[in-house]
């Protein structure tokens, strides 16, 4: 200990320590959560197919989920200051589980046209709270600074490893489509983890970092986006109210006084430049393109890597010619290795000196040849099945690198908190865009396998 340190600093060391230890801990839990809903489902669409025969429920099932998250992710850079931020979190999950709940019943009780609709609104209902939960997510780990965006996303690879685990054991011991209740019992498992975590998470400082910028986010008319110069108001500030979230009431004393200090010697408006963020007064579309412009190519770049990997993965993965009895196995074994390889990617990207924006590039570009490789096991040309796990683990490798690799940049195109928040948002929007089209864009190699 330094010499200088008295017993009181060394025990508020300790405090902010296990804080962020903490903090750590509860990044990672909303990282599982914010995936295990959508992984379970994922690994129950045969399920859905055995209870609505007929219809086209691995293409059409899905396609709620993408409206639903491209729908948030394209009004929340604007609206996000109308909800809490217990209410991103702990409402969208306790929402989400309650929906996780009905859906299986539905399909289990309701056979006909009227159910499958209605697993339809469901799912879209899901992906609403899920989306709401995940970016906000996404954009507290930008506030908070680059190794909480590692953790989140380490989280989110690990997510897909648990929900496939626990499918690899369904099929060894419940050997049933029903298995799709265990999945979706370990996902309300983790959400419930993640909303108890929460409460104890508001005791942190970073937590009151995280309300302070919203809070000054919320009310911010403008923003500088050359020179990273925020552009209020004193009147403003004064009249701001900070959501159904609470603030120590001497603490907001704190800010406001700090606040007023700062800005005592002009009441009105500062510009500093003709090019800036009005944030409060810009709609939805130009608010998006505004934060668009500040975090380019960053948004650009995520949703052309999407794209990329949701072309290949998991359609044409899964392609390979499995002996009929062994093919829930051998897809699921090839879905495993694509989850642990996106979470070491994403352990790896932690190493900050490994990357920078035209080495993340050039990995992008690299991973074309997974096309090639890709077609050539779906056509059966090689038919060793350790070649095509191995390049199933090098895909997600590169893709889990490459997600928090752009990630992280992402948090770096600003010094300012609440627009590194907006920039989140928009970040999470093109993660989700991506992967609807590349979805939709892997249909022409939906049947090469011969």
């Amino acid at each position: 200990m330094n010499e200088n340190n008295t017993p009181h600093d060394s025990k508020i060391e300790k405090q902010t320590k296990k804080s962020q230890i903490y903090c750590y801990i509860f990044l990672f839990t909303l990282g599982v959560s914010s995936l295990s809903g959508w992984n379970a489902f994922l690994s129950g669409l045969s399920y859905f197919a055995d209870q609505y025969y007929g219809r086209n429920v691995y293409f059409i099932m899905p396609i709620p989920n993408f409206v639903g998250s491209c729908l948030i992710g394209l009004l929340l850079p604007r609206i996000s200051y109308l909800f809490s931020m217990f209410f991103k979190v702990v409402w969208s999950l306790a929402i989400l589980c309650i929906l996780l709940i009905l859906l299986p019943i539905i399909a289990s009780e309701i056979h006909s046209a009227k159910g499958y609709w209605f697993c339809l609104i469901t799912i879209f209902l899901m992906s609403l709270f899920q989306s709401l939960q995940s970016y906000c997510c996404i954009g507290i780990s930008q506030i908070l600074g680059p190794y909480y965006v590692y953790i989140y996303f380490v989280g989110t690879g690990a997510s897909g490893i648990i929900l496939t685990l626990f499918r690899i054991i369904s099929l060894a011991s419940i050997q049933s489509e029903n298995s799709i209740y265990l999945c979706i019992g370990i996902a309300i498992l983790w959400n419930i983890v993640a909303i108890i975590m929460y409460f104890q998470f508001t005791n942190t400082s970073q937590y009151r970092k995280i309300i302070l910028t919203q809070l000054k986010g919320s009310k911010s008319v403008s923003f500088d986006y050359h020179n990273n110069i925020k552009v209020e108001s004193k009147n403003q500030i004064q009249n701001n109210k900070i959501n159904s979230d609470s603030i120590n009431s001497e603490f907001t004393d704190q800010i406001i006084l700090t606040q007023d200090v700062d800005l005592i010697l002009n009441n009105q408006l500062i510009y500093q430049n003709t090019q800036q963020l009005s944030l409060k007064r810009s709609n939805a579309i130009t608010t998006l393109v505004q934060i668009n412009k500040i975090a380019f190519p960053i948004p650009f770049l995520i949703l052309i890597l999407y794209i990329q990997t949701f072309m290949m993965f998991p359609g044409v993965a899964l392609q390979k010619p499995f002996f009929s009895e062994f093919i829930n196995w051998g897809q699921t074994l090839i879905i495993l290795g694509f989850n642990i390889g996106d979470t070491l990617g994403k352990f790896l990207a932690n190493y900050r000196k490994l990357f920078n924006l035209p080495i993340l590039i050039g990995l992008f570009l690299l991973r074309f040849a997974f096309f090639y490789t890709y077609i050539k096991i779906a056509k059966g040309s090689q038919n060793d099945k350790l070649i095509s796990y191995f390049n199933t683990f090098l895909f997600g490798i590169s893709n889990g690198f490459l997600t928090t690799g752009y990630m992280i940049l992402g948090s770096e195109k600003t010094s300012e908190d609440f627009v590194k928040e907006k920039i989140g948002f928009v970040l999470g929007f093109s993660l989700c865009l991506g992967i609807m089209l590349g979805t939709f864009l892997a249909l022409p190699f939906s049947n090469i396998s011969d």
